[in-house]
């Protein structure tokens, strides 16, 4: 029997939105407080057709809101409640990009904490017994909410070299918006997470063409967060694990998770169920202040940039 559903927790349904290069990068730029459209198209290098598109998706998502620009005709964009709330994420790959990816542009950046003062690290941990979240520390179930949809993935173009290899700007992120500004590979880490291995599981999992699969793993192995582990010598066969690089994406994967469970979720409730099993409590992700502990917010946090030495 052919299958032509996949499973779409709230991954998948966050996707939907965020999914995205220019989304995510225009959301970066909305927390670092730019509000105008030419502002927009300036940091983040897209063509105005481009930004005017993504903005009028993300007006239309509720993750920003339009107002008119004090003492101009012109329109502002403003963070909403569930724009805010994407928060977590744009820290959980902030903290990625310093750890994995520090030699890939010429200047660092320097988070802040106001709260505190110090320059920090975002830290994702436990909301329940604040310890640090290891993936390899999660329990996870089918929830009442898991249902069964069947994909287009037609609607998606491939990001293009000069979107994911972008140059100057001042953007936080640049590798990691390269992998999950594409959905496809944000899928195949997915099944990594929920322990599908090989090719056929993934391949079942997220219903892509073989030839796309296998383009996008190829990629992930060579960016250094997938590796191949023999699991068979006669006839020799290889199945796909993370590597450490891979795992420390899981406080991307959660964010998205959690943040599509709190506003696209139905009234049956979440479709994935996760615990943390050093505490049994169910899993929720907070992302505080390695320095003292409060959660990081929006409102808290300043960037600077650090020059070449």
């Amino acid at each position: 029997m052919k299958m032509d559903t996949i499973r779409a927790c709230s991954i998948w349904r966050a996707l939907e939105v965020v999914g995205d290069v220019p989304v995510l990068l225009i959301m970066e730029q909305a927390f670092l407080g730019v509000h105008g459209f030419e502002k927009f198209v300036e940091q983040t290098g897209f063509a105005r057709s481009v930004v005017s598109n993504r903005l009028k998706k993300l007006v239309a998502e509720d993750c920003l809101a339009m107002a008119p620009q004090p003492g101009s005709r012109r329109t502002s964009y403003r963070i909403t409640e569930k724009g805010r709330a994407l928060f977590p994420v744009a820290m959980a790959m902030v903290r990625w990009q310093h750890r994995w990816e520090p030699k890939r542009r010429d200047f660092q950046i320097r988070l802040e904490h106001a709260t505190c003062g110090h320059a920090i690290e975002p830290k994702p941990v436990c909301l329940s017994c604040t310890a640090e979240i290891d993936p390899r520390e999660v329990d996870w179930e089918e929830g009442p909410g898991l249902v069964q949809v069947t994909p287009d993935y037609s609607r998606r173009r491939r990001p293009s070299a000069s979107v994911t290899n972008r140059r100057g700007g001042g953007t936080l992120v640049d590798s990691i918006i390269g992998i999950f500004g594409d959905r496809w590979s944000t899928l195949v880490i997915r099944a990594m997470f929920s322990g599908l291995y090989r090719f056929d599981q993934i391949q079942q999992d997220t219903l892509m063409a073989p030839n796309i699969l296998s383009g996008r793993i190829d990629e992930l192995i060579e960016a250094g967060v997938l590796r191949t582990e023999q699991y068979c010598e006669h006839p020799p066969r290889f199945e796909y694990r993370l590597t450490e690089k891979g795992r420390e994406l899981y406080p991307v994967i959660l964010g998205l998770l959690q943040w599509g469970d709190r506003y696209y979720a139905d009234e049956k409730g979440p479709p994935l169920l996760l615990f943390h099993r050093p505490c049994g409590d169910p899993l929720e992700m907070r992302m505080q202040c390695n320095h003292c502990g409060e959660e990081l917010l929006p409102s808290d946090m300043r960037f600077g940039l650090i020059g070449p030495e």
